[in-house]
């Protein structure tokens, strides 16, 4: 964040206009679900509840996203995310079974690391292809 000096501002004005800054960041809504192309391999995502919290809506609490390197969602990394916390999982294709397994995952606000890939839907809205269910989620 670059800081700069207002004049006539107090130093408490503008530490609180620097977080005020860094909070509305923090809350920006996740970008579009973006499908891989047709030839994409498939690869580690976590779907499901995020362990991101937040002081007012939207907030992705659950989602689909590539884990972070000790596990965890980070808001650059979301896919796909239920921003008021009554949005369905993402639209899924794969195994009937771990289809099942996922939604009620979500249903419980829990975690499930699955092997997949999103690929382009009807009307270019993209869907999970679901490989395999990898286990719960794990958060460092």
């Amino acid at each position: 964040m670059a800081w700069r000096i207002v004049e006539g501002l107090p130093a408490a004005g503008l530490l609180t206009v620097g977080l005020m800054a860094g909070l509305a960041r923090a809350q920006e809504a996740p970008p579009p679900l973006v499908a891989n192309g047709p030839r994409a391999e498939a690869g580690l995502l976590h779907v499901g509840e995020t362990g991101i919290r937040c002081l007012r809506l939207p907030c992705p609490g659950r989602g689909l996203y590539v884990p972070g390197a000790r596990g965890q969602a980070e808001r650059q990394n979301l896919l796909y995310a239920d921003r008021d916390g009554r949005d369905p999982p993402p639209p899924m294709i794969g195994d009937p079974d771990a289809r099942a397994a996922i939604a009620k995952a979500w249903d419980e606000r829990r975690c499930l690391a699955v092997m997949g890939r999103l690929i382009p839907g009807e009307d270019d809205r993209p869907v999970l292809r679901v490989d395999r269910i990898v286990g719960a989620c794990g958060r460092g």
